[in-house]
């Protein structure tokens, strides 16, 4: 079983995510946004050079589906969703269409290593951390990309929309 959660960033999924591998006997793979972001000295994505940021969130998404790949029973507090929705959100405008369609073919075999993704849209409010951005209204734009994410990459029947955290 792989399963994933998608939430925006204000909503902390970290108890539903490790009461979820406890009950699928999974591994938890934990986020490693912020930690890319820390290898290159930047706190968060936002105040990378945009080629850096463009090449850091390929990565993430690259280095996701290797970790899918390695099999096993995982659950994952993150999925390609937030990160898809996150680069619609902040810097779509400067990714010309081609980039674009080559992000979203990387992100495509992720889809068939998710056996089950977990939208969540409510739950406890994400403490600050030094690197996820907490605005409730960039919270609910997140939450609406991915809705559209799902039906664009056609996996929303694969979507269960349970709501809370």
């Amino acid at each position: 079983m792989r399963l994933v959660i998608a939430a925006p960033p204000t909503i902390d999924v970290s108890k539903l995510a490790k009461d979820l591998a406890a009950k699928e006997k999974a591994t938890l793979i934990a986020d490693p946004s912020r930690a890319a972001c820390e290898r290159y000295g930047y706190q968060t994505l936002y105040e990378m050079p945009l080629a850096l940021q463009k090449q850091v969130r390929r990565k993430l998404i690259t280095d996701h589906i290797a970790a899918l790949q390695k099999g096993g029973s995982l659950v994952c507090d993150h999925s390609i969703f937030q990160w898809l929705a996150d680069w619609m959100r902040w810097i779509w405008g400067k990714t010309p269409t081609e980039e674009w369609e080559a992000v979203l073919a990387e992100a495509k075999p992720a889809l068939k290593l998710y056996d089950r993704i977990e939208h969540i849209s409510e739950g406890p409010a994400a403490s600050y951390n030094g690197y996820t951005w907490l605005d409730q209204r960039n919270g609910a734009e997140i939450d609406r990309l991915m809705r559209h994410l799902y039906i664009d990459l056609g996996c929303a029947d694969r979507v269960h929309f349970n709501g809370k955290a």
